[in-house]
């Protein structure tokens, strides 16, 4: 009788008993919402996650940035200044670079620099003192140097396999040490793998240049002994030119900071 009582009463007992639902969609993004809140255990974590994966890409940018921003020097530019990376030049890059260097605004001042010294002391090429005489000389000296830059920086340039472009020693180094270094490469260089060589580009470019002027001046300064003095004062006022190349920057920036 007691079991059998029993035995009725546990219907009753499991219909009283509450069923468990499954969790509904809208417990379960409420739920996630109450993680993510600021002061939650899992918005802590997740914004540590988040920092430290930003830390690291700013790591691996840091490390990559100096090899995007290296100092590559334009591809036909005369000078290499210090701290500048050169493009490597085919034959073909130093023809064009022995034209281009004739193109330039500076180009004229030194024909015209050149063509009056010589007027004004009547020097070589002897082709007077009158107007008509400057413009004679005017013109001799845009072939001469022209021809010049065409064969040192292009034709012998690349022949010889040298870099025919100057480099810089900058305000790192002493005046004297600049000075001596700027005027010796009108004889050194370097060739096209960075190894110091004779500059034999210069030196025939010279000669070259130097012989081609029997071709168009007056026949007084034709010959062997003129030619071989035209090649002599081209040593000297390619030194020079060297010069200012090394130093013609550090006088801009000095007269910059005085004004």
């Amino acid at each position: 009788m007691l079991t059998g009582s029993l035995f009725c009463l546990l219907p009753l007992a499991s219909a009283a008993q509450p069923a468990i639902q499954p969790a509904s969609a809208e417990f379960l993004l409420a739920e996630s919402a109450v993680q993510l809140l600021p002061d939650s255990p899992g918005f802590v974590r997740s914004a540590a996650l988040n920092a430290e994966a930003q830390n690291t890409s700013t790591i691996e940018a840091a490390e990559v940035a100096p090899a995007i921003k290296t100092n590559v020097a334009r591809k036909y530019t005369r000078i290499i200044q210090p701290g500048q990376q050169a493009q490597p030049l085919t034959p073909g890059d130093k023809l064009i670079l022995g034209i281009r260097s004739q193109t330039r605004p500076m180009s004229p001042v030194s024909w015209l620099v050149s063509a009056g010294l010589s007027h004004l002391r009547d020097g070589r090429p002897h082709y007077g003192t009158d107007s008509g005489a400057f413009g004679e000389r005017l013109g001799a000296a845009a072939l001469k140097q022209s021809t010049q830059s065409v064969l040192v920086l292009g034709v012998f340039a690349g022949a010889f396999h040298e870099d025919p472009r100057y480099y810089r020693q900058g305000r790192s180094h002493s005046f004297m040490k600049r000075a001596v270094y700027a005027a010796s490469r009108v004889l050194i260089t370097r060739t096209d793998s960075g190894q110091p060589s004779i500059n034999w580009a210069q030196i025939c470019g010279m000669a070259g240049s130097a012989a081609i002027t029997n071709l168009y001046e007056p026949e007084r300064d034709t010959g062997f002994t003129p030619t071989a003095r035209s090649f002599g004062d081209s040593f000297v006022t390619g030194a020079a030119s060297n010069e200012l190349r090394e130093f013609v920057a550090d006088a801009i920036a000095m007269i910059r900071r005085k004004r």
